[in-house]
């Protein structure tokens, strides 16, 4: 087993806020994302302080570790967008730009945008850039971001991009990824092309809990709180629910759409996005459903690749075969796969390892297995690649970081730890067992100092209000 290289993952993510290799330049139009995998896992290993009033924010791995805490928030508060609508002016009979939705774009990729003075303008309102408009998934990794850096949110406009959410959602109860334009026909343009899956269902219902400020109590005591009776206006749950279960396929996981095959990315994201809406405990228990939550947890548990066992031959130089005919057994550790039939992704550890989380199931995956093969996966320049031996990428260096963290709730990786212990004095004459036993509480202790993660929102805890 691999140790835990905390300082290298540090310095990864610090120096990837800084700059990227030419290879990220095709994700430009998605810069925020890639700002949010950041920041967030710099989060995790506890890098960013509670108090936000440090404009600069410095790890412990060297002084040339540092987040600029001021300015990253002040770039996020620069990519918000105030959706024009066209209304009509009674006195002149023209037609004029006011504000009237919101959200975030991924980046400022489309340069300078003309100003307010500008779109108010009715001779300048075509001048607006079409695609400049706000994108749900980059609205929630916006927020998420903002408050992993410590902002308050007093700068965001809560109303204007809950109606903009409001009128994201289909009457079917999915969501569209991008907001209404101006004119009609791009609003058709959007239908059309029927953008909407449940990655987009997750972003949309993840943007309305953390503006809502909603936990589980609120929404159980919905009617005892009159001050906030109005947030469940901008959503319909039920259609909501009724859309996340019409994904469901006939072996118990969820497609990104109604008839799709069964996939651990959009599992998750309807079971988030159901834990969210505080509704999971009631769909699970209705009868019509009855046994639905067990094919979805032997899903799950299935995706966990079989201890793979190498055979392995202990020949000299000369092909003199020193073991007498025997062959030793190496064992492999074991990865989540996304689907039947593909090969292990570090992502899918995330994924479907934070189902199982939700579900109050974790326990039932081997935690250790997985947690070797993830750890596999880390790169000598810090981060983690997608498979074994692949270069990191931001994208699964940051979902291997939220499953290493999860991996210390519900009893995960218990159990083989008591089970390491008695070999560890039965083996303990030729030192390979003794060393392993002293690797394992390395990363058992490394993973312990993580900062606890909220599995449903995919940030830490203790920045969830």
């Amino acid at each position: 087993m691999k140790k835990f290289e905390r300082l290298r993952h540090i310095r990864y993510f610090s120096h990837s806020l800084r700059t990227l290799p030419k290879q990220y330049s095709s994700a430009d139009t998605n810069r925020l994302s890639l700002v949010h995998f950041c920041v967030q896992s710099l989060d995790i290993l506890n890098c960013l302080p509670v108090d936000s009033t440090d404009a600069l924010i410095c790890g412990t791995a060297g002084e040339d570790v540092y987040v600029n805490r001021e300015e990253i928030v002040d770039w996020i508060y620069g990519l918000g967008t105030v959706l024009p609508i066209m209304t009509v002016d009674n006195n002149n009979n023209n037609t004029c730009c006011v504000g009237g939705g919101g959200g975030f774009k991924g980046s400022n990729y489309l340069g300078p945008i003309s100003n307010d003075k500008d779109r108010n303008d009715n001779h300048n309102a075509a001048a607006r850039h079409p695609y400049d408009h706000s994108h749900i998934a980059m609205t929630y990794v916006a927020l998420c971001t903002l408050q992993a850096l410590g902002d308050d949110l007093s700068r965001i406009d809560k109303h204007a991009i809950l109606s903009t959410l409001q009128g994201l959602q289909k009457p079917n109860g999915s969501f569209v990824a991008l907001s209404p334009t101006s004119t009609s026909t791009d609003k058709g343009d959007v239908e059309a092309e029927d953008d909407c899956d449940l990655r987009f269902m997750y972003a949309a219902i993840a943007v309305w809990y953390i503006l809502t400020n909603h936990d589980q109590l609120n929404l159980e005591n919905k009617q005892e709180n009159n001050n906030k009776q109005d947030y469940y206006d901008y959503i319909n749950i039920e259609t909501a629910t009724q859309y996340i279960l019409s994904c469901k396929s006939y072996e118990g996981a969820l497609g990104l759409t109604p008839g799709r095959e069964g996939h651990g990315g959009s599992t998750f994201c309807g079971i988030a996005s159901l834990y969210l809406l505080g509704v999971l405990d009631d769909v699970m228990s209705r009868e019509e459903l009855r046994g639905w939550k067990d094919d979805l947890i032997y899903w799950c548990v299935m995706r966990q690749k079989s201890l793979m066992k190498k055979l392995v031959n202990d020949n000299n130089d000369d092909g003199k075969d020193d073991n007498n005919g025997y062959v030793e057994e190496e064992e492999h550790p074991a990865g989540m796969v996304g689907r039947p039939n593909k090969k292990e992704d570090t992502c899918y550890s995330y994924w479907i390892g934070g189902t199982l989380h939700l579900l109050s199931s974790s326990h039932l995956m081997d935690g250790w297995a997985l947690r070797e093969y993830v750890l596999k996966c880390q790169s000598p320049y810090g981060g983690f690649g997608k498979v074994v031996g692949a270069m990191p990428d931001l994208l699964h260096s940051f979902y291997s970081m939220a499953w290493l963290t999860l991996s210390t709730e519900d009893g995960c990786c218990d159990e083989e730890e008591d089970d390491d212990e008695d070999d560890d004095d039965e083996n303990d004459g030729n030192g390979d067992v003794v060393y392993e036993s002293e690797m394992r509480i390395q990363v058992r202790e490394s993973i312990d100092k993580l900062s606890k993660l909220d599995c449903a929102l995919g940030m830490c805890a203790k920045r969830v209000r």
